[in-house]
């Protein structure tokens, strides 16, 4: 509901986003309106008590009941980022997102991808915060995007053997990724204040037993995989196979495509093995 006639709505509904708008933001909500008086002309003046009759002590039981929800799912999603920026930063950030974002979910497992739209719209960076926040949650959020992820992976690859003259796709359950930032080895103990000037690149994948893996990739390595899978060539046939990626490859090394020939060949039967590629039969 982008725009919300508050005049037509039944005086129910009214107290329900009064409650809501409390339980988001129980300290600046004195009213309990939310944002809602930005959308809704007459909002604020609306004969609905907005006090609502309920005790202070029930208001608190719902507040801490709400907000510990929201902020316990989230530690053990992001539990990295919830380290590096400690306790209490932690909780001002989930109160932070509780009052601004609008989840347009209502599903437990989505609500990692809408803290990530809040940490790039919505909220207030800090002088204290870690410029790598943004992708270190979206680095700990794979896992459990691709653990819910209803997509089928390779089951029928074991067996197969490599070869340079065929044409491959990638598993949908493995998602080649590049960050500016080392996330895979970010913690209290390790909080650059600069990125490095290489980019990271990591294959995350789910296997045959749906456990999600990590693996560091080489820059060469991480190319070549996105090259051999190109996911804006939809048509199979338009594809190159791997000994073509193997080529350009080489000639944007400036090396000769023979050195890169064993390499090749034993990463995509390493791949094939990890049920992450398949050649194109």
């Amino acid at each position: 509901m982008d725009e919300l006639d508050w005049q037509a709505l039944p005086d129910f509904q009214k107290m329900q986003y009064r409650f809501a708008a409390r339980i988001r933001d129980p300290q600046g909500t004195a009213d309990a309106t939310g944002d809602l008086a930005e959308k809704s002309p007459g909002l604020a003046e609306t004969e609905v008590d907005p006090t609502l009759p309920i005790e202070e002590r029930r208001w608190k039981a719902y507040e801490d009941l709400f907000f510990n929800n929201v902020q316990d799912f989230f530690s053990k999603l992001f539990p990295v980022l919830k380290s590096v920026v400690g306790e209490t930063r932690w909780a001002e950030l989930v109160r932070e997102y509780m009052q601004k974002h609008r989840a347009r979910t209502p599903l437990f497992h989505e609500l990692g991808e809408e803290f990530l739209v809040f940490l790039q719209q919505g909220y207030d960076p800090q002088p204290q915060d870690p410029a790598f926040m943004l992708p270190l949650a979206h680095y700990e959020w794979v896992e459990l995007a691709l653990s819910v992820d209803e997509a089928d992976g390779f089951e029928n690859a074991l067996g197969l053997t490599a070869d340079l003259d065929a044409v491959y796709e990638l598993s949908p359950v493995a998602w080649p990724l590049a960050y500016d930032w080392p996330v895979h080895e970010l913690g209290p103990d390790f909080m650059p204040e600069a990125p490095p000037e290489m980019v990271t690149t990591l294959l995350v994948y789910r296997d045959a037993d749906d456990v999600i893996q990590f693996m560091v990739l080489s820059p060469v390595l991480y190319e070549f995989i996105q090259r051999l899978a190109n996911p804006d060539v939809v048509e199979i046939v338009e594809r190159p196979t791997a000994r073509t990626v193997l080529q350009g490859l080489a000639e944007a090394l400036q090396v000769p495509v023979a050195d890169l020939e064993g390499f090749a060949q034993s990463v995509l039967q390493d791949l094939i093995d990890r049920q992450v590629l398949r050649p194109v039969v």
